[in-house]
């Protein structure tokens, strides 16, 4: 899915000994396949952890003190172990969000979801009729999705919905934001579409045009003002080449973290920068620290700064160390 929309700032990461976050696709197995998703989920990976790796992962989070974790996937909801995490990370206090489609959530899974007093959840809307939601979102149930959220929320879980803009659901976000306040969540988040993975390969059908995207953010900006105090409608302005950039000269305080136990340095680049199988938390961080001035990582950026469709490479990945 990798819907996430949290960013770490311009922290200084290279003072620091541990990152801040970690973003955590803890799985790639998937009940959907989404046109635009950035992991192209939908099938195990070979070697994902197991419970074993997963737990000693968890352990040095724990004794790093890292503040925060946010898990996807795939689809969260679909793994094994899911709820022994979330357990884990809440019992040492650690802040955790879960990204999901939300087409696993019944009442009885969101009063457990309550009782542990996630940071957040964030369910994946991507229209305000079922029939938009579900062009974007294969074998989706829009239903599934919006029952989620009052289940959630009846719950007592800051429940926030995340909004993919693609050609054909982007006139959908006014009425989208809507639905969602009235339904009580706590935000929309939403912003340019990232070309990474399956949305790289199905990029002409999904990209929308610049007057589209005008469109949007003036829209954007009017529910902003609409919901002033009442809802969060949170934006992200750019799209993944001026992140791309940007990171290059601000490096996020974080990690993002595949199923398989290897830790990619940026989403839209292929570079490994670590594998939890064989090196710890801590060492992936230093090596972390130094990939971001590594030549080859300098010169593959540039390149697809000049060149977008080299994002279509950043699931083939080249391990740096």
């Amino acid at each position: 899915m990798g819907d996430t929309m949290d960013f770490t700032g311009s922290i200084d990461f290279k003072d620091l000994e541990a990152p801040l976050f970690i973003a955590w696709q803890i799985n790639s197995e998937c009940n959907l396949g989404c046109l635009h998703c950035c992991e192209e989920s939908g099938h195990s990976i070979p070697n994902e952890m197991n419970k074993e790796e997963i737990f000693n992962f968890l352990e040095q989070i724990a004794d790093l003190r890292i503040p925060y974790v946010a898990l996807s996937g795939g689809e969260p909801m679909l793994h094994p172990h899911l709820f022994e995490i979330c357990e884990f990370l809440r019992k040492h206090n650690i802040s955790l969000k879960v990204e999901t489609n939300g087409e696993f959530i019944n009442e009885g899974v969101a009063a457990k979801i309550g009782r542990l007093k996630f940071r957040s959840v964030q369910i994946s809307l991507d229209g305000a009729t079922p029939s938009t939601h579900e062009k974007l979102r294969l074998s989706g149930d829009w239903n599934k999705a919006v029952s989620a959220c009052r289940f959630l929320i009846k719950a007592g879980v800051n429940t926030e919905i995340v909004f993919v803009p693609t050609k054909f659901n982007i006139h959908e976000i006014g009425q989208l934001i809507d639905l969602a306040f009235s339904l009580g969540v706590y935000g929309v988040y939403t912003g340019k579409t990232m070309r990474i993975g399956r949305a790289a390969q199905n990029w002409d059908i999904l990209c929308p045009s610049e007057q589209d995207y005008e469109k949007f953010f003036a829209t954007l900006n009017e529910k902003v003002a609409q919901y002033d105090g009442k809802m969060k409608v949170y934006y992200y302005p750019y799209d993944v080449i001026e992140e791309l950039k940007y990171r290059m000269q601000y490096p996020a305080a974080s990690l993002l973290v595949l199923p398989n136990g290897k830790v990619k340095l940026i989403g839209p680049l292929p570079f490994i920068c670590g594998d939890l199988k064989k090196q710890s938390l801590s060492e992936i961080w230093e090596n972390y620290k130094k990939s971001w001035s590594n030549p080859k990582v300098i010169e593959f950026a540039k390149k697809v700064v000049n060149d977008p469709k080299l994002l279509a490479e950043a699931n083939k990945w080249v391990e740096l160390f």
